[in-house]
């Protein structure tokens, strides 16, 4: 289990970094994000990223736009909790976009 920014425990948490992209993360070394939620993940557009050894995390790929992200993080906020998983997700991420 993942510690949000906020303090709340969570499987995954999905946020905007700054005004650019849009991070999902929460496993580390010891504890990888579930197959479950990566899967869910790559499903909804998410590209996996690493900085060896150690650290892995899921983004959107750059350029798709507030509105797509939004979309797209929405659709992953969805099949996540459907799922069972805790997700903290960003309020920035629910508006349309615009």
């Amino acid at each position: 289990m993942h510690m949000s920014r906020d303090g709340e425990p969570c499987h995954v948490e999905i946020f905007r970094r700054g005004q650019s992209e849009v991070i999902a993360d929460g496993g580390d070394d010891q504890e990888p994000l579930p197959e479950g939620v990566q899967g869910i993940l790559k499903a909804s557009g998410f590209v996996e990223e690493t900085v060896p050894p150690l650290y892995s995390w899921f983004q959107l790929p750059p350029n798709l736009g507030r509105r797509e992200e939004n979309a797209r993080s929405g659709r992953a906020l969805a099949a996540l909790t459907e799922a069972g998983y805790l997700v903290a997700f960003d309020p920035d991420l629910s508006d349309d976009g615009d």
